[in-house]
C-alpha cells in the first residue's frame, strides 16, 4: 500500500512551502521560545514551544503536552490525534523514555503518519512531551532530541531564576527585620534623650527617622539607583551620628558615573550598618568611615570601610555560607540577592582580619535590562 504523505492529508502540500526555514526565523523562534518558558510551563508557553517546534524541525504538525493532557497543537486538529497524543504521553511518563524519542504510528479518518514524541524534562521528571509530525528519519530524531533538551534545559533556568527571585525577597525580608528592632530601638532613645536638650535637632532627627523609615519598608522590591540608595544611607548615618557623636567620621568620595546605576535596594545602607556595629562601635577611641563609589569601564564600585576591629575571617565565611545566623545577616542577605540579580560574579569582595578593618566591596553593570 502506498502511504500519502501526512503534509497533503492535512491540507499543507509540499508545493505550498516555498523553502524551509530560514536560519533567521529559526533563531527568532528559539528566542521567543526561552522568553516563553522564563514564566514557567504552562498552556502559554506550550503554544510557543509547539510553534518554536514547528519552525526549528520544519515539521508539519506539533504537538506539546503537560504528563497527562495535550496543551497546544499547530497544524493539525486536536480532535485528530488527542487520544493517540494522550496514550503515548502516558507511555513516555510511565515508562520513563527520556534516551530517544518513541516513535508511533497515527491513523485518522485520512490516512496513518509517523510522529516522534520527546520528553520535556525537569530535574529528571518527565514533565510533558513534544509530539512531532515530519519526515522521520535518524537527523530529524537527533534534532528533536536537541530541541527537547533545549526546552528542558530552558525550563530548568526559569526555575532557577524563579527559585533566586524567591531568595531575594526573602532576603530583603530578612534585610528589614535586621533594621527593625536594634537601629530603631538606638534612634528612638537617641532622638528621646534630645528632646529637652536640642528640640530643634529632635525635630530634625524625627523628620529623618520618618523618612528613612518610609524608604526601608517600601513595598516595591525592583532595583533602585545608587543616588537613591546612598540617600538612604545619608539618613542613617544621620541618626547613628546622633547617637555616636564623634566616634567616628565619614568620608564619601562619590563618582557621578555611578548615580544613575542600577542595584538592589537596601544593598549599600546594611553594609554601612554592619561596618559600625561590628567594626566601629567596638573600636577603642574615634574611627573612620570610608564610602566611595568609583567609575570601573563597563562596571562601577562601591566599597563600604571602616579601621575598627575587624572580622575573625572563620566567623566571616561561617556567616556568608550560611552557619552564622545572628552575625553579619546584611553582609549575607546583601550577597546572596547581588548574586541572583547580576549573576554569581558579582557577589561581594571582603578584606578583613582582626583588628584590621573591614572593607567591603561591590561590583556593579553600569547597565542591567532589570
Amino acid at each position: 500500500m502506498t502511504r500519502r504523505t501526512s503534509k497533503r492529508r492535512f491540507g499543507v502540500s509540499k508545493s505550498d512551502v516555498s523553502s524551509e526555514p530560514s536560519v533567521l526565523e529559526v533563531l527568532t523562534s528559539l528566542n521567543e521560545l526561552a522568553l516563553a518558558v522564563r514564566s514557567g510551563f504552562d498552556q502559554r508557553s506550550a503554544e510557543l514551544i509547539a510553534k518554536a517546534a514547528t519552525t526549528a524541525l520544519d515539521a508539519q504538525a506539533v504537538g506539546v503536552t503537560s504528563d497527562t493532557e495535550l496543551l497546544a497543537s499547530i497544524g493539525i486538529d486536536p480532535n485528530d490525534w488527542g487520544s493517540a497524543v494522550r496514550e503515548q504521553t502516558s507511555a513516555v511518563v510511565d515508562r520513563r523514555r527520556v534516551e530517544r524519542p518513541t516513535v508511533y504510528q497515527l491513523s485518522t479518518g485520512t490516512g496513518e503518519a509517523e510522529v516522534a514524541a520527546a520528553p520535556i524534562l525537569s530535574e529528571g521528571a518527565v514533565i510533558g512531551t513534544i509530539h512531532v509530525m515530519a519526515d522521520i528519519g535518524g537527523s530529524r530524531l537527533a534534532e528533536l532530541t536537541q530541541f527537547s533538551q533545549l526546552v528542558s534545559s530552558q525550563l530548568q533556568l526559569a526555575e532557577l531564576e524563579q527559585s533566586r527571585a524567591y531568595a531575594a525577597e526573602a532576603e530583603l525580608k530578612a534585610l528589614r527585620a535586621q533594621v527593625s528592632p536594634h537601629f530603631l530601638h538606638n534612634s528612638l532613645t537617641a532622638i528621646a534623650g534630645l528632646v529637652n536638650t536640642n528640640p530643634g535637632m529632635a525635630r530634625d532627627l524625627i523628620a529623618t527617622f520618618a523618612e528613612f523609615l518610609r524608604a526601608s519598608f517600601r513595598t516595591q522590591t525592583d532595583l533602585t539607583t545608587v543616588a537613591e540608595e546612598l540617600r538612604l544611607v545619608e539618613a542613617y548615618l544621620e541618626l547613628e551620628q546622633a547617637r555616636f557623636g564623634s566616634r567616628f567620621n565619614v568620608s564619601l568620595n562619590i563618582a557621578p558615573e555611578s548615580l544613575p546605576v542600577r542595584l538592589p535596594f537596601l544593598s549599600v545602607q546594611p553594609l554601612v550598618e554592619n561596618a559600625i556595629r561590628h567594626g566601629l562601635e567596638s573600636r577603642a577611641g574615634s574611627g573612620v568611615l570610608k564610602i566611595v563609589a568609583e567609575n570601573a569601564g563597563p562596571e562601577i564600585t562601591i566599597s563600604v570601610a571602616d579601621d575598627g576591629v575587624g572580622i575573625d575571617p572563620v566567623q566571616l565565611e561561617r556567616a556568608l555560607s550560611g552557619g552564622d545566623s545572628a552575625s553579619h545577616v546584611g553582609i549575607l542577605a546583601v550577597d546572596t540577592r547581588l548574586r541572583s540579580t547580576f549573576g554569581d560574579e558579582y557577589g561581594l569582595t571582603i578584606e578583613t582580619g582582626r583588628n584590621a578593618g573591614t572593607e567591603v566591596t561591590i561590583r556593579l553593570p553600569k547597565y542591567h535590562p532589570g
